[in-house]
């Protein structure tokens, strides 16, 4: 179905006049092969069993869309587990560097306090991210 922009003028009765007239008498090549191909229908009819076919298709791409997405969030859990434990061994190989920094530029007495605002913003998220995530395989 063809839609129309919310921004493009209506097609008025002269328009409509023109159009069909073209259709009808047909001034240019353009128009002309555009009336030829209105009037004549499609060269062949869809195969036997071609509603079946494509609903059988179908349905075997959604369950193997089904199967893909268990597999896609296997391996995202497999990454974000590597990634956790990657932050972990960075944290307890650079940690002690990182905290004199910290201390260092935001102050002995702020250091604790941006990391407790840091641990509050991450458990505000969490809740979050749990509710967001699908609680088990699509039905099907």
């Amino acid at each position: 179905m063809n839609r129309r922009s919310p921004d493009s003028a209506p097609v008025t009765e002269a328009d409509w006049l023109a159009q069909e007239q073209a259709l009808a008498w047909p001034a240019r090549r353009a128009d002309a092969l555009l009336a030829q191909a209105l009037r004549s229908g499609p060269g062949s009819e869809p195969p036997p069993g071609f509603a079946a076919a494509v609903a059988r298709q179908a349905r075997a791409t959604e369950t193997r869309g089904a199967e893909d997405a268990r597999v896609e969030q296997l391996l995202l859990a497999a990454l974000m587990l590597a990634l956790g434990l990657a932050v972990a061994g960075v944290l307890a190989w650079y940690g002690p560097r990182w905290w004199t920094l910290l201390h260092a530029v935001l102050g002995e007495g702020a250091a604790p306090w941006a990391l407790a605002g840091a641990a509050c913003l991450l458990l505000s998220w969490l809740p979050e991210c749990a509710r967001r995530r699908p609680a088990g395989p699509a039905p099907g």
